[in-house]
């Protein structure tokens, strides 16, 4: 039951997506920030992870192939067969390929290359969420909101990070009790 084409070729999308911002490292400015965007980078993946890995625990969700004919009733279901909604895989393609964008359009504003950089950022995500639906992992709803979630981190972890918005509204606190964020209105 499902696709197991589609499900390998899934984790080769993600890792595309995910691996888009190396290739900002093409461009001498970026190169000389690299270790800005790679600490934003490492920020906008964690981020990701967390919510979902929280969403997984939260939810328990079972996998479509878990309702297959093929599955023994006598199986033991695993926490793992427990985890569809949201998909990961979706979420961190999302992540990665629009957090590729928003740097890529940061840096380069008014280059001609824009539509085609957020056309391969908005499409790279669905054809993996597409292909966790085929392999039967996941829903489209699973798919949808770990696009949503993805997108939304790796777009707007590096805008938040640009020194006009956090100059005067948002500043990073890190004191005894962790770390926050403090917010004026």
């Amino acid at each position: 039951y499902g696709d197991k084409w589609a499900d390998h070729l899934s984790d080769k999308t993600m890792y595309a997506a995910a691996g888009l911002s190396a290739i900002l490292m093409a461009d001498r400015r970026c190169r000389s920030e690299a270790g800005k965007i790679g600490l934003l980078y490492l920020e906008t993946m964690l981020i990701n992870q967390a919510a979902t890995n929280f969403s997984k625990a939260l939810f328990r969700r079972p996998r479509p192939y878990v309702f297959a004919p093929n599955w023994a009733s006598n199986r033991k279901v695993l926490s793992g067969d427990l985890s569809s909604m949201i998909s990961g895989h979706t979420s961190g393609s999302a992540a990665g390929a629009f957090f590729f964008a928003r740097v890529f359009s940061d840096y380069h504003p008014d280059s001609k290359l824009k539509p085609y950089v957020w056309g391969v950022a908005a499409t790279l995500p669905l054809v993996t969420g597409y292909l966790r639906v085929r392999a039967a992992k996941h829903y489209p709803t699973d798919v949808l909101a770990g696009y949503l979630i993805g997108a939304a981190t790796g777009y707007l972890v590096p805008l938040m990070h640009k020194s006009i918005f956090m100059g005067q509204r948002i500043s990073v606190q890190a004191g005894g009790n962790g770390i926050g964020l403090r917010f004026k209105l």
